[in-house]
């Protein structure tokens, strides 16, 4: 009998582990860029994330005083009023569209016969090398996702990879209590890269910044999340040019597992990422109303779904594993897992449990076993086998 893809999935995986995580670890400093082309010096890329822009309108001019943590920034020449200024210009946007910048804390707005005069601005403390290390990391991060990389990568490998470095290389930043969130320091991209501790802010703010230099339309997403409907943030990205859900920080163990990251939380639509994923409690109930729309259902039960380590690129390609899974039977799969105990992926079966014991009594009428169901009542894990 054939290995199922799963197992022979599992049995490369192993076998490149170590050398996949050596060169997925490479975890000393990294460093990435807003807007300017990379540059390769001793085979380690330079970036430039602070680079001032030429000033054109109000966003500019607001970007440029962050930039360079200005105690305020004046307004008056624009003439705007109060109204105009509340309705079209959030500097949170346009610190989420540029997370290298994400040391904002607070701004007050102050005008003068209902016309803007200034935005007063209030930051985080940040060391004084914050730009050096940060560019640093960034490039370092990038170097080490490229040669996970074949030549002829898919941009759903590079995502996929971009989310395991972030994973390994960052584990959630939590007060001494290991309970409450640490975020006064682990909210910025600064926090994931370079600490290796961030709370979900960090990790979102970090994907984005890998993201942009490999040309990725992204974007970082505010919204609620879990039974208690809580604060959370996580990103979109458009791959293959649809928009999809990633959450690094929800594909991340905690307590942290040294060289352990999960994929549940990769490449999803709207409907995968708002039910639970892999028996979890966790879900994400609501977010920004001007997101994008993320239709597309084509990862909601990808194979990587039950793996939890980095995945390797070197020799097994994204859409070769899709051809095959595709040509593998259900006997395929339940026979190959059963005799090597291991748990079985069967979600592009479509399977409800009903019509899965049905199936698998055909091949074996007296065995036992567990499964797991997606919001919508369909098997995607099978496993547990008690003979």
């Amino acid at each position: 009998m054939p290995m199922t893809v799963s197992s022979q999935w599992k049995l490369q995986a192993k076998k490149r582990s170590m050398k996949a995580l050596s060169m997925l670890c490479l975890v000393a400093v990294m460093g990435t860029l807003f807007g300017c082309s990379r540059v390769e010096v001793n085979n380690e890329t330079k970036v430039s994330l602070f680079e001032p822009r030429a000033v054109g309108g109000i966003d500019d001019t607001l970007y440029n005083a962050i930039l360079d943590r200005e105690d305020f920034c004046d307004l008056s020449e624009f003439q705007l009023t109060e109204a105009e200024f509340t309705d079209g210009y959030d500097l949170w946007k346009i610190i989420d569209d540029n997370p290298a910048i994400d040391y904002l804390t607070n701004y007050r707005w102050h005008s003068t016969n209902g016309i803007i005069t200034k935005v007063t601005l209030e930051y985080k403390n940040i060391p004084a090398d914050y730009r050096t290390r940060l560019e640093q990391a960034v490039g370092a991060a990038i170097d080490s996702i490229k040669k996970q990389l074949q030549d002829d990568y898919l941009q759903s490998e590079l995502v996929c990879a971009i989310s395991d470095y972030i994973v390994v290389n960052c584990q959630y930043a939590y007060k001494a209590d290991g309970v409450t969130p640490d975020n006064e320091s682990g909210s910025l991209a600064y926090s994931a890269l370079v600490q290796n501790r961030a709370i979900c802010d960090g990790y979102a703010s970090a994907f984005s910044l890998i993201a942009s230099q490999f040309e990725f339309e992204v974007k970082k997403i505010s919204g609620k999340s879990g039974p208690n409907n809580g604060s959370h943030a996580w990103n979109m990205v458009k791959v293959d040019g649809i928009w999809y859900h990633v959450d690094t920080t929800w594909n991340d163990p905690t307590p942290d597992r040294p060289m352990q990251a999960g994929h549940d939380y990769l490449l999803l639509s709207d409907k995968a990422i708002a039910s639970q994923r892999n028996g979890s409690q966790q879900y994400h109930a609501s977010w920004d109303v001007n997101a994008p729309i993320a239709n597309d259902t084509h990862y909601d039960d990808a194979f990587w779904i039950f793996e939890d380590e980095p995945i390797s690129f070197n020799t097994l390609h994204f859409d070769e594993w899709e051809r095959t899974i595709a040509q593998t039977t259900f006997e395929d799969i339940i026979t190959t897992a059963v005799e090597s105990n291991e748990d079985a992926n069967v979600a592009r079966f479509g399977y409800s449990k009903d019509e899965l014991a049905a199936e698998i009594k055909k091949l074996y009428p007296n065995i036992g076993y567990t499964y797991t169901m997606n919001a919508n009542d369909v098997v995607i894990k099978v496993g547990s086998w008690k003979k």
